[in-house]
């Protein structure tokens, strides 16, 4: 009977423990003003439990007769955005906020049906922000562009008039809202990875107009045409188009100001001379597709091939005039000097074509390397011409034409005297003091051995016969001969050659929109 005393006092000691505990707690959080009683139920003298103290209720104001124990409940402070019972401190619009609003809209909303359904098309109105263009590559045709692409459009569905501004959503919340579904069409890569990740922006305007962007970077090919090149102007274009919806369901037009460059846009290579947009709506088999397109016009710089190309062919086909000036004796400098310039002007041109795609039309700079290496090419058999001539011992024929024009016929030409005609008039007896009878008596021959003509009874003309020169004479006339074709060809070449860059420049450089 002691034991089971003993234990129910301990029993009852650790149920006011865990009271007054709890009554501290409840205080802490201001809901229940408990206070500990001023006794000690430990210090009990008889180890009985002390009275319980009077109860108090929390909601409605303590009593007068309540101890001094049990302080006056305080007020329990509310925020102004909390929705318990100050509701009504707060206005009406200080309860909306925009991701009630938003939740609202989507309660009878369908993401996967367009505004206005089975009515007017959407009108989505477009505006590309170009942000960065570069990396113009003419091996492949393509180029890396970073745009912002803007759409508005209107969705009476989400109209909110209880909220007099507008809700941005983030990107998490995207695919609850319906959104075009467009794509680049001249795009050849994409998925770059972006290193802030957030690239997309909703925004709900109270009437239901909604505004998307969208950042792109992405790989476009671009048509280009080198019949010009160096001097050449490209236009790279960015076509946008809707996926599954025709003209019927959804139409692109582009916005008041379509396409916005950026001010720090600059390329090495390219001039960006301006940009152009149009439609370009593409029909097909299931319907026709609304497009939008903009133009991108680059012209080549050309300076950078002016120090690449031009000018080390012009000082490569002026070092080939220079075997000109050697003598044709000295054969070894002027067969090295030949070969290499050919080789070098052969290389060059090999060079400016491998950073080129592999087409079949031929550049400007094809005309002018191809000229250059004729005009060098023209020098190397001019010599071999000329030591062919040099190093002749025996006459050999050139045509007429050549003769006249290097002037071999000077050498050939031999003056004869012309001897004295004699004349004689009707009825006068021949010449020489003879008759008729004496001339054909004494045969066609004169008393002085000299032959005569039996028609007119006149002295036949004696031709007189070359003498032949000697070897050594011929040596030296076809040397003659050698170094005048190649002080000729001191006058041709640099001539011809001045005659084609006039001629080049004036034409292409008319047409250069740089």
């Amino acid at each position: 009977m002691a034991m089971s005393k003993h234990m129910l006092v301990k029993i009852s000691l650790l149920l006011c423990a865990v009271l007054s505990q709890y009554g501290m707690v409840l205080e802490a959080m201001g809901v229940f003003p408990y206070a500990r009683s001023t006794r000690d139920v430990s210090r009990t003298a008889n180890g009985a439990l002390p009275p319980p103290p009077p109860a108090v209720n929390s909601v409605g104001p303590p009593s007068d007769s309540l101890p001094d124990a049990f302080p006056i409940p305080r007020e329990i402070p509310r925020d102004k955005d909390d929705d318990f019972d100050n509701s009504t401190r707060l206005s009406k619009e200080d309860k909306v906020s925009p991701t009630k609003v938003f939740v609202s809209l989507l309660r009878k909303y369908d993401d996967r049906v367009r505004p206005d359904f089975k009515g007017s098309p959407v009108k989505v109105f477009c505006q590309l922000v170009v942000n960065n263009l570069g990396s113009v590559k003419a091996a492949t045709m393509d180029y890396i562009v970073t745009v912002f692409m803007r759409q508005r459009w209107v969705d009476s569905r989400l109209e909110h008039y209880d909220y007099n501004d507008s809700i941005t959503l983030s990107s998490r919340n995207l695919d609850k809202v319906w959104l075009p579904d467009i794509f680049f069409v001249n795009e050849k890569a994409a998925g770059f990875i972006s290193t802030t990740g957030n690239n997309k922006m909703l925004r709900i305007y109270p009437n239901g107009e909604v505004l998307y962007s969208e950042k792109y970077t992405m790989l476009l090919k671009c048509r280009m045409n080198f019949q010009m090149f160096p001097m050449d102007t490209q236009v790279c274009t960015l076509q946008t188009e809707s996926y599954s919806h025709t003209d019927k369901d959804l139409l692109l037009i582009w916005d008041e100001d379509p396409v916005v460059l950026s001010g720090d846009i600059e390329l090495p290579e390219y001039i960006l001379r301006g940009r152009r947009f149009t439609t370009c709506d593409n029909t097909r088999e299931i319907g026709t597709f609304t497009c939008l397109e903009a133009q991108f016009q680059l012209v080549r710089r050309l300076g950078f091939y002016l120090f690449s190309s031009y000018i080390p062919s012009i000082m490569i086909t002026v070092l080939s005039w220079l075997t000109f000036w050697i003598s044709p004796e000295i054969a070894p400098a002027r067969v090295a000097l030949g070969i290499t310039t050919v080789l070098t002007s052969t290389a060059l041109f090999g060079v400016n074509r491998q950073t080129m795609p592999r087409f079949s039309y031929i550049r400007a700079m094809d005309i002018w390397m191809m000229i250059c290496i004729t005009f060098v090419f023209g020098a190397l058999v001019e010599f071999i011409a000329v030591h062919f001539i040099f190093k002749r011992h025996k006459k050999f024929g050139f045509p007429k034409k050549v003769r006249n024009l290097v002037g071999l016929n000077k050498h050939w030409r031999f003056k004869y005297r012309k001897p004295p005609q004699v004349s004689r008039a009707r009825g006068e007896s021949p010449p020489f003091g003879g008759s008729q009878r004496e001339l054909l008596a004494g045969g066609n021959t004169s008393q002085d051995n000299t032959p005569l003509d039996l028609e007119n009874g006149t002295p036949k003309k004696k031709r007189r016969r070359p003498r032949r020169r000697t070897a050594a004479e011929v040596t030296l006339l076809y040397q003659t001969r050698a170094r005048r074709i190649d002080l000729i060809s001191r006058v041709v070449f640099p001539a011809a050659f001045t005659f084609f860059n006039i001629t080049y420049w004036t034409v292409y450089l008319s047409w250069y929109e740089a």
